[in-house]
This record gives structure tokens, sequence and C-alpha cells, in this order.
């Protein structure tokens, strides 16, 4: 199949590009990047007063496949990705079973082959069943495919495991992402605690739980000389040991998700379980700490961690429900208009954040624009108008914070391999 994508805005943040030109795709991998192409029996996409970016890639995301397909599965799951403009996600391995051997990791790949819509990469788990007890086969597990290691959803308060981990995976230059939440400080609340907290009579989270448990997991790091990322970073202090941590030459990465960076914890007074979340949402000194991390480099990706739930689990007592919402189909939407309409940050720079970052921080062959390289695009109107409806969501989980909301910017169309998967949010089979 050959395509021409014709005057578009090209943005490529690996190299700093920002310009108007074509881009040829043949064979399912870019084939030429210029002004004024022409291909005999191309099919063409007009991008005038489009941006085209690479395909966005999300490091975090729960796909619930094997065995909580009532939440999601991998066929909903990745059309919901494409509908967001995603080309590749990662999926965590707190599913049931665990995904703690390579058969699983395995499994799950083909799975996606077969059943999916876009890439799917596997992240397998730290400990067997999670249990933070005993390793997992990490190393079957690199070997099979799995992109990085992390006990996601739980935090490991086994600090020899953690360590055991870090020293193994250095030798396949692999990360463990660390859930980062000292669950002993914070186990039994239930939003973050503050003055909101405190008001509504809720039983809080508080910030230091992760800002012990992010020091720990950098200390770790620099003994063994491994490489830790930061899951969805939400409080003001793991910004800074994170940004010490850097200066410090220690191998750590982080990523945060646009509820953290859209939204602070007084949303909870509504009492909408979808605004219940781990981390919590926090106040809004926390969320300015987190647009400057981001803006520096301290925090590398934006990662949506796409969590959905069925319907009944969320429509219960805001204590009951459980944590999370589904992100994928709302996460560029959100951050280009909180944050480029804003004026906080330009275009290039998301685009970065939500490619090229966590494409080095997963080591992909992605989150590029470049002759020869699989050709994975997202094309974005930057100023696209519309508000969220959850009912036509392609993800099994409806629940959001955002639904109702008016959003500026939106993925028009998702082409992965070279073909063009969704169009104008709708995805083709």
């Amino acid at each position: 199949m050959k395509l021409l994508l014709k005057a578009g805005r090209i943005i490529n943040p690996v190299n700093n590009t920002d310009e108007i030109g074509d881009i040829l795709i043949m064979d399912g991998k870019i084939a030429e990047i210029g002004p004024e192409l022409s291909c005999e029996g191309a099919a063409v996409y007009q991008a005038s007063g489009l941006v085209i970016a690479p395909g966005l890639i999300d490091m975090h995301v729960h796909l619930r496949e094997p065995g909580l397909e009532a939440k999601e599965d991998i066929a909903s799951g990745t059309r919901a990705a494409a509908a967001g403009g995603f080309t590749t996600i990662a999926c965590m391995p707190n599913t049931k079973p665990v995904v703690d051997n390579s058969i699983l990791v395995s499994g799950i790949l083909q799975r996606a082959e077969d059943e999916g819509v876009v890439r799917v990469k596997v992240i397998g788990a730290l400990s067997k069943g999670q249990e933070g007890k005993e390793l997992a086969e990490v190393g079957d597990m690199v070997y099979a495919g799995a992109v990085a290691i992390s006990d996601d959803g739980h935090y490991v308060d086994n600090a020899e495991l953690l360590l055991n981990g870090l020293e193994y995976l250095a030798r396949f230059d692999s990360p463990i992402i660390s859930h980062a939440e000292d669950e002993a400080l914070a186990g039994d609340g239930f939003m973050h605690e503050g003055a909101v907290s405190a008001m509504l009579g809720i039983k809080g989270r508080p910030a230091v739980a992760e800002d012990i448990a992010v020091a720990r997991d950098i200390l770790l790091a620099e003994y063994t000389g491994g490489s830790v990322h930061i899951a969805h970073v939400s409080s003001k202090g793991a910004v800074e040991l994170i940004r010490q941590a850097k200066k410090r030459g220690v191998r750590v990465t982080a990523e945060v998700t646009p509820h953290h960076l859209a939204l602070t914890d007084d949303v909870v007074a509504t009492f909408d379980t979808a605004t219940k979340v781990n981390p919590p949402l926090r106040s809004a000194d926390h969320l300015e700490a987190l647009l400057a991390g981001l803006k520096d480099g301290t925090i590398d990706a934006i990662a949506c961690d796409h969590a959905p739930h069925a319907f009944e689990e969320k429509d219960r007592e805001y204590r009951f429900a459980p944590s999370g919402f589904a992100g994928l189909e709302t996460s560029l939407g959100v951050i280009l208009t909180k944050l480029y309409h804003t004026g906080k940050f330009t275009l290039n720079e998301i685009i970065e954040r939500m490619t090229a970052a966590p494409a080095r921080i997963l080591k992909l062959n992605s989150g590029k624009l470049e002759v020869g390289v699989p050709a994975d695009l997202t094309i974005i109107d930057p100023d696209y108008e519309w508000i969220v409806d959850s009912k036509r969501f392609y993800t099994r989980g409806k629940h959001t914070p955002f639904d109702g909301m008016k959003l500026k910017g939106k993925a028009v169309a998702t082409i992965v391999n070279g073909n063009l998967i969704m169009q104008n949010g709708e995805v083709h089979e």
C-alpha cells in the first residue's frame, strides 16, 4: 500500500523539525519526507492545517487481559488507543493470572497480533504473582519480548527483592517501573491528604508516602547501577527527588498522567468515583510542581495510566470503588487543552513527551519520523473542539472525570505500519 500525506505540519522531536511538507509511505515504512512529493498510485491524505507527528506511545496501559475482560480486553483496548491517536501501547502485568512468565508474555504478544489494531508491548511482573516475595522469571520475560518489568498496582515494600531485580535487570539494560507509594502510610486513604480531605471528612493518602517510596527506589537504583522508572509521579517532593537524582547521574526516569496535570483534589468534592485514582489527585501546589518538572525534563514522559473498570465496579460508594479510569481516548485532548492552548508547552515539547521519550525509555524503534522506520504516525488537529462523551468510547471503561468537558485538540487519523486504522474518530477493522 502507498499513502501520501500532503502539506502537513511535520513535527519530529528527535531532530527538532517543525516544517510544512509531505510524507510518502510505502510497504509499511516511511519512504520519503520532503516538499511537493508525488507517487503514482498512492492514496493521498490532505493534511493541510494538520500536524503530522510520530505515532503516539503510551507506556502505561492496563488492557486487563487475561482474566479481567469484563473491564477491558486487547480488542477493545487497542481500538480505544487508535481512537486516541496512539500507535503503540505497553500493557501492565496485573492481570489474572499475573504476567509473571515468558509463556504469558508470548501469549499476549500473539493475541495482540490476532486481535489488536495498534502495536502492543508487554511489561512483565517483577515478583511471582505480584506478591512481592520472590523474583519472577524476569530474564526469560525480557527474552520473550517484555520491554520492562513492574509490579505496578502494588508497591514493592521488599527492598531486597527490588535490589535483586535492579541488579539482575541491569544485565539486560531493562528498566523496572515502580509504583512508588508506601502502603503502610497510604493504604487506608481514599484521596490526597490535605485541606479538601479534611473538609470532606475522607481519610487521606499523604504525599510523603510517595516521597519516601521514590527516595528509596532512587537510592537502590543508585546503589545497583540499575534503571528505575517512576510511574505516575504526583507529588512535588517526588519531582524534586528525581530532579536531584538525575543531577547525580542516577538512572531514573519518570512519567506523569494527564489527570495529575489537569485536575486537583477539589474535584473529589463531587464524590464522582471517576475522580478516584492511585496515586490520588493532589492539591494545586503539587500540580504546579508536576508541570515544572515536565517542562524542565525532570519528568520524561506523559502516560495516561489507562485503567478501565466494569461499570458496576465504579458505580458504588466512593470508598469502595476501585481506583482508576479509562484514559486513552482523552489523553491527547486533555494535554493539548491544558498545556498547549494555555501557552505552557509547545507542540514540539508535548509530542516529544508522548513519542520520543517513551520510545527512548522502552528502547523502541519508534517515536521518530525518518526514512526507513515503520510508518506509525498520528495526524492531529490541534484546534479541533469537541465534547467528551464516554458513551462513544471504544474502551469498555466508561468512567472518566472529563466526561462532558469541552476539549481543544484531537487526533484525526492514526496510521500503524502504513495502514490508516483511524480516521475522524472511526476505527477501521
